[in-house]
């Protein structure tokens, strides 16, 4: 599955890496809490090397906000089991 992201080198087109057991593009489907490494995801447009790294970790920083969303809502999930039992 590809992805997109406008950069600011243009609208650029991603995905998670398919290696792995399991490998980083099953966990974005079928893992509920599962937190992405940088080093998951690779480029599928086309770059000049020399700005490669800084599409991606322009990527990446778009990502931390859901990242932080997503942790704070499994905090809250964890939590709410907690207080159930």
């Amino acid at each position: 599955m590809n992805l997109m992201c406008n950069t600011k080198h243009g609208a650029i087109e991603w995905r998670w890496k398919d290696l792995g057991q399991p490998s980083p593009e099953y966990k974005s489907l079928n893992h509920q809490w599962w937190i992405p490494k940088k080093s998951e995801f690779e480029l599928v447009t086309k770059v000049d090397a020399s700005i490669k790294q800084e599409i991606k970790d322009e990527i990446w920083e778009d990502m931390q906000s859901d990242f932080e969303y997503q942790k704070s809502i499994y905090k809250l999930h964890k939590l709410n089991k907690k207080n159930l039992k």
